[in-house]
C-alpha cells in the first residue's frame, strides 16, 4: 500500500512518550504528596542502588531441591507447603540450580548471586529489546510518517523506552522480590522481537524456556497449532521434551506428576493477597475472603463463587486468545501480544510482577495508536491511563482494603484490561487496512 504524507494532526512517536513519561512522572509526584509511599520514584531509586530485598523465587526453588537431595519423601510440594514454602513451580525450574551446581560445583548461594547478577541485567534488555522493537515497527514503510531514520531520532527513542523501562513497577518490582520472573519478562521481549523478524524457529525455543517454569504460557503452543505456525511449535515441543526428560531423570516421575495436583490446588483457591492481580485476586477480596493487605503462608478458604467466577473468566481469556483472528496464518505482531497478555490474565494467580511484559506490549501499541487514533485523542488519553494503572504503584489504595470498594484495589488488572481492549482494536484495524 503506498504511503501517506503525514499529518500535521499526528502524534509523533517522540511526543507521545514524553506525554505518557510526564504523566507517570507527575502522578509520582502526586503519590508523594499524599504520602503515598512506595511509589514508582522510590522504586525506581531501589533498584538503581540497592539488590533484591527478598529472594522470592531462589529460595523456595533451593529448597525444594534440598528436600529432593535428603530423599525424604515424594509430597515435596505438600512439605513445603506446610512449612510455609510457596513453591510453586515445575520441577524443571529445579535446573536453573542443579545443572550448575553439577557441572560447575558452584554453590547455591553462588548461583543465586549470578541468577541477581543476571535478573538486573534482564530490566535492562528488557528496556533495549523494547527500544529495538519500536524502531523496528517505526521503519517499516506503513509508518513512513513516523520513521526513525537518524541516529540522534534512535537514541532519542530508546532513552525515551529506557525511561519507560525504569518507571515500570511490575518490572522494578520483580527484580527487588528476586524473581524468576524478570528473566521470563526479558525473554517474552525478545520472543516478540523475534516474532517481528519472523524467526519462528527462535521463538519456539523462547517459548519452549520460559515453559519450564511457567507451564501456563505452554497454551501459546496450541495458540500456534491453530495458526499452523509448526516450526514455531516443534522447536518449543523438543526444549521442553530435552529438559522434562532430565527432570524426570533427575527427580523421578512421582515428583514431577505432584505438580499437577499443586495446578489443581491453585485453581480452586487462588490469592487474596492484594498483589494477586487476577480476577481471582479481586473475588477473594471482594468477598473477604483470605488476608487482604499481609502475606499468609495458608491460601485462602475454596469458595464456589470465586472458584465459578475465576473458571468462567480463565475460560474466556483463553478462548479469546487463542481464537482471536484464528484464520490467520501470518499473525500479526499485536495478535501475539495480544495472546501473551490473555494468557497472563486468565492465571488465577497473576502477581503484579507478573505484568512487567505490559513494557514491549505497550511499545508495541503505541505506534499503532498513534497511527489510528490520531483523530480521537480521548482515545490517547484512555491508552495512556491504562498503561499509567498498570505501570504505577498506588499504596493509598490499600485504605480500602477492609470496605467494599477493595475491588480499587486491582487497578492493575484494569490497566491491563484496557491495553487488552487496545490491542484488540487494533488488530481489527489491521484486518480492515492492511498494511
Amino acid at each position: 500500500m503506498a504511503s501517506h504524507p503525514p499529518k500535521t494532526s499526528d502524534i509523533t512517536i517522540f511526543r507521545w512518550f514524553i506525554y505518557v513519561l510526564s504523566a507517570c512522572f507527575l502522578f509520582s509526584l502526586l503519590l508523594i504528596l499524599v504520602k503515598s509511599k512506595p511509589n514508582i520514584l522510590s522504586t525506581t531509586k531501589m533498584f538503581l542502588t540497592g539488590m533484591p530485598f527478598n529472594q522470592d523465587s531462589w529460595n523456595p526453588m533451593i529448597a525444594a531441591l534440598k528436600f529432593i537431595q535428603q530423599d525424604l519423601g515424594d509430597a515435596v510440594y505438600d512439605a513445603l507447603f506446610l512449612k510455609g514454602v510457596k513453591f510453586q513451580y515445575p520441577l524443571t525450574s529445579l535446573l536453573l540450580f542443579d545443572l550448575p551446581e553439577r557441572l560447575t560445583g558452584s554453590s547455591y548461594h553462588q548461583i543465586t548471586l549470578l541468577l541477581t547478577f543476571l535478573s538486573r541485567g534482564a530490566v535492562f534488555g528488557t528496556g533495549l529489546i523494547s527500544a529495538r522493537i519500536l524502531s523496528v515497527i517505526c521503519e517499516r514503510n506503513y509508518f513512513i510518517d513516523k520513521r526513525i531514520s537518524t541516529l540522534y531520532s534512535n537514541l532519542l527513542i530508546y532513552g525515551l523506552v529506557m525511561l519507560l523501562t525504569l518507571t515500570c513497577y511490575p518490572l522494578l518490582q520483580s527484580f527487588l522480590l528476586g524473581q524468576v520472573q524478570t528473566l521470563l519478562t526479558f525473554l517474552v521481549a525478545l520472543a516478540i522481537l523475534c516474532w517481528q523478524f519472523n524467526k519462528k524457529v527462535l521463538v519456539g525455543v523462547i517459548i519452549g524456556f520460559i515453559c519450564l517454569i511457567k507451564p501456563q504460557l505452554g497454551l501459546l503452543l496450541i495458540w500456534a497449532m491453530i495458526r499452523r505456525q509448526w516450526s514455531m511449535v516443534i522447536a518449543a515441543g523438543i526444549v521442553i521434551l530435552v529438559f522434562l526428560a532430565v527432570a524426570l531423570l533427575l527427580y523421578g516421575f512421582n515428583f514431577n506428576m505432584e505438580y499437577l495436583h499443586v495446578l489443581s490446588f491453585l485453581s480452586h483457591h487462588g490469592e487474596s493477597y492484594y498483589a494477586n492481580q487476577s480476577v481471582n485476586g479481586l473475588m477473594n477480596r471482594y468477598m473477604f475472603n483470605g488476608s487482604n493487605l499481609v502475606w499468609d503462608e495458608k491460601f485462602p478458604e475454596y469458595s464456589p463463587v470465586v472458584y465459578a467466577v475465576t473458571l468462567t473468566s480463565s475460560i474466556i481469556f483463553i478462548l479469546f486468545g487463542l481464537f482471536w483472528n484464528y484464520k490467520e496464518r501470518e499473525p500479526h505482531i499485536v495478535d501475539f501480544c495480544l495472546v501473551i497478555l490473555c494468557m497472563t490474565m486468565a492465571s488465577p494467580i497473576a502477581w503484579e510482577h507478573h505484568y512487567g511484559i505490559i513494557l514491549p506490549v505497550f511499545v508495541v501499541l503505541s505506534p499503532f495508536a498513534c497511527k489510528y487514533f490520531s483523530d480521537k485523542r480521548w482515545l490517547l488519553v484512555l491508552l495512556g491511563f491504562g498503561y499509567l494503572l498498570s505501570s504505577q504503584y498506588m499504596e493509598i489504595v490499600k485504605g480500602l482494603a477492609d470496605t467494599p470498594y477493595n475491588f480499587v484495589q486491582s487497578y492493575l488488572f484494569f490497566g491491563a484490561c484496557i491495553l487488552l481492549f487496545f490491542l484488540f482494536s487494533i488488530s481489527r484495524k489491521l484486518q480492515l487496512k492492511p498494511n
